[in-house]
């Protein structure tokens, strides 16, 4: 799982989450509104689960979906079309760190304009631009920098 800027989805702050389907690798990116669905699903689907229940309560909102496990198998997350698979020890890790992933998710949003702007002045000058003194400590711009030399 991995939170960060996606700068051919206009540089949007989104969270992907990677698994493994009939041996093919799978990714599925979400927005802040479905994280938020997922965080409150997750401690009913585990408390359920845990308590012999073996399926929790399903989570659906839009073209999200969280199905919960049968018979002790994966739970799947679906987004649109594209699925992955989680196991017990899956959500039971996701539940554990899912306040960092909502906070670095927030702290990116609050960032959003600093990259942005940061953004337009490096692909409007075409040379590595140092951040201003008031941006973001949250965005490393060197990195960014490298990034829109390497995407022209």
């Amino acid at each position: 799982m991995s939170v960060g800027f996606y700068p051919a989805r206009d540089y949007q702050p989104l969270v992907e989450f990677g698994g493994k389907r009939r041996s093919v690798s799978k990714s599925i990116i979400l927005k802040d509104k479905n994280i938020d669905t997922l965080a409150e699903s997750l401690p009913m689907m585990l408390v359920s689960i845990c308590n012999g229940g073996g399926t929790g309560a399903e989570c659906v909102s839009g073209a999200f979906h969280l199905s919960p496990p049968k018979n002790f198998g994966s739970a799947r997350l679906y987004f649109v079309t594209q699925c992955i698979y989680l196991t017990l020890l899956d959500l039971q890790y996701l539940y554990r760190l899912f306040h960092r992933v909502q906070q670095q998710l927030r702290d990116y949003a609050l960032a959003l304009p600093d990259v942005l702007f940061y953004v337009i002045l490096s692909v409007t000058l075409a040379t590595y631009v140092e951040r201003v003194p008031n941006a973001s400590d949250l965005i490393d711009y060197r990195h960014l920098s490298e990034e829109l030399e390497t995407a022209v």
